[in-house]
């Protein structure tokens, strides 16, 4: 087991894709590995080592039966151009390599966390299943940045409708590794203000 892996035992997860059913056609992954019960910065989340990030061809997803929505697609076409760079990137990488990768990454972590609890963490476990990979990371792992920020909001009563703690991060919106990053700040922030002084230590 590596140092990093010793350390971290959960992910952050975020995609993006070209819809929102489980078997969407995915674009790319980013994750990142962490720990709830620290306060990161920009630079310490850029450690390569904590990091996975791919863009995937999408043309063999497709092949084998994964959708497209038109609404998804009309929506991509309102985003930045940083963020539709995912696109027309020459950094295309093969899917089940990225599958068999992102395999790896997380085969030692206790946790996965993605932003909603049937969209990041659903699908990627529906691409392992597209490509006859097995996903390492128990069920009961499977954890939601959303259902935190309502908790979060609900004993702070930060205001009448649901939000989510500001935090210094400099990034591309809807890059998929950006916004795994700048989801790690926002749930070590809830975490470090929800948490009883004498709460156990994170595992």
């Amino acid at each position: 087991m590596s140092h990093v892996d010793d350390i971290y035992h959960d992910v952050m997860l975020d995609i993006e894709t070209l819809g929102l059913e489980n078997d969407a056609v995915v674009l790319s992954i980013g994750a990142v590995k962490f720990r709830l019960d620290t306060r990161d910065s920009q630079r310490t989340l850029d450690d390569p080592s904590r990091c996975f990030y791919s863009i995937l061809d999408t043309d063999d997803q497709r092949s084998r039966g994964r959708t497209i929505s038109d609404s998804t697609v009309e929506w991509w076409a309102t985003q930045s151009r940083k963020a539709r760079s995912v696109f027309f990137s020459e950094e295309k990488e093969q899917s089940k390599d990225v599958v068999e990768r992102l395999g790896e990454f997380l085969s030692k972590v206790r946790r996965v966390w993605g932003n909603g609890n049937t969209f990041d963490n659903a699908i990627v476990k529906d691409l392992f299943k597209t490509y006859d990979v097995e996903y390492p990371v128990h069920y009961t792992g499977d954890l939601d940045l959303r259902t935190l920020t309502y908790i979060w909001n609900l004993l702070k009563k930060a205001a009448k409708r649901t939000v989510r703690p500001k935090v210094k991060f400099k990034g591309t919106a809807h890059n998929a590794l950006d916004d795994a990053k700048s989801q790690v700040l926002e749930a070590q922030n809830m975490y470090s203000e929800l948490k009883p002084g004498d709460l156990y230590k994170w595992q």
